[in-house]
């Protein structure tokens, strides 16, 4: 059985990876702060969340993506964020270009 896998930051780069995800036949829970952007997954599939919280709620594997180090500390950190609402046991990875601290910081939480 598959895991089911979240998606946070569907730009660029995100929006390809995701799409390889769906491809691939995975079942694929997303959000971006800007929706539009994913109606192109979304017609393929993917299940959109108006919240970070509801993707990490629904996500065993969580895969994030975002502009800055910022906007990680930002989904990752705040009490709707990921650490606060993933299910035990889940896996979280970060892709975004940031501080390695950050990562280190987001291991330890």
């Amino acid at each position: 059985m598959r895991p089911i896998i979240g998606f946070i930051g569907i730009g660029i780069m995100g929006s390809h990876m995701a799409g390889h995800l769906l491809k691939a036949g995975h079942k694929l829970h997303i959000y971006n702060r800007t929706k539009e952007k994913a109606e192109n997954l979304i017609e393929k599939g993917a299940i959109w969340h108006d919240s970070v919280k509801n993707v990490a709620e629904n996500a065993e594997i969580l895969i994030t993506i975002v502009g800055y180090p910022a906007d990680v500390e930002k989904i990752y950190f705040n009490n709707d964020g990921i650490l606060q609402n993933i299910k035990k046991d889940s896996y979280v990875i970060d892709m975004t270009t940031s501080d390695p601290k950050l990562a280190i910081m987001i291991y330890q939480k």
